[in-house]
């Protein structure tokens, strides 16, 4: 009797293994050859999955958006009641921030999907950006004593006030550059110096 194969469970297993190729090599390594290296698995057995390298790293970006969000989503949606509410939304923010090992893998993985994007435009825009603009909205929204947005994907339209959407795109410009300095001259931008830069930011747009 032919063994049952269940091709979503293989198709998991496959991004997983392209997810560790990407923390090592980049999208670059994501190859038919090297996903299969990765996963134990011979050629042949991955193209019945995929055709072409194309296929395979568009798969594997979707896979990597959803363990990006299945990682920082619940970590931004905890409750925050201690602290003023610029050190709330300043604590939000950082889990946008490569601060520790975690974080650094995710910035690496959003620096794929990236990469992924700028060679390959979604129809509807990025996806990686449009996501990290709804929570920089939300933060700032909040700042400014609106309530949270609770219709799924409400946060990702322009506020109503011109004032949120002004400080969203400045909060997302730097919280951008802080992370790639964080990455790239960690000697320059050590975690105390990004935190007060942060929450000095909040509180101006918070005036």
């Amino acid at each position: 009797m032919p063994r049952l194969v269940d091709h979503d469970q293989r198709r998991a297993e496959l991004g997983e293994a392209a997810i560790r190729v990407i923390l090592r090599d980049g999208l670059a390594g994501v190859t038919v050859r090297g996903v299969a290296a990765e996963a134990g698995w011979s050629t042949g057995s991955l193209r019945h999955y995929f055709r072409n390298q194309y296929e395979l790293q568009a798969y594997v970006v979707q896979a990597t958006i959803e363990t990006l969000r299945r990682r920082v989503v619940p970590r931004v949606q905890r409750p925050r009641t201690h602290g003023s509410v610029v050190e709330q939304v300043a604590t939000i923010v950082e889990e946008m921030l490569p601060l520790d090992a975690e974080r650094r893998e995710e910035y690496a993985l959003w620096s794929a999907v990236v990469a992924w994007e700028r060679q390959h435009p979604p129809e509807g825009g990025s996806v990686a950006w449009k996501d990290q603009r709804a929570l920089h909205r939300q933060c700032i929204a909040a700042l400014r004593g609106y309530e949270p947005v609770r219709e799924p994907g409400q946060a990702t339209l322009p506020h109503p006030d011109a004032q949120v959407e002004l400080w969203a795109g400045l909060l997302h410009t730097f919280v951008d550059g802080l992370a790639s300095q964080i990455m790239n001259t960690p000697g320059e931008m050590p975690a105390g110096t990004a935190a007060h830069l942060l929450r000095s930011l909040l509180e101006q747009s918070r005036a």
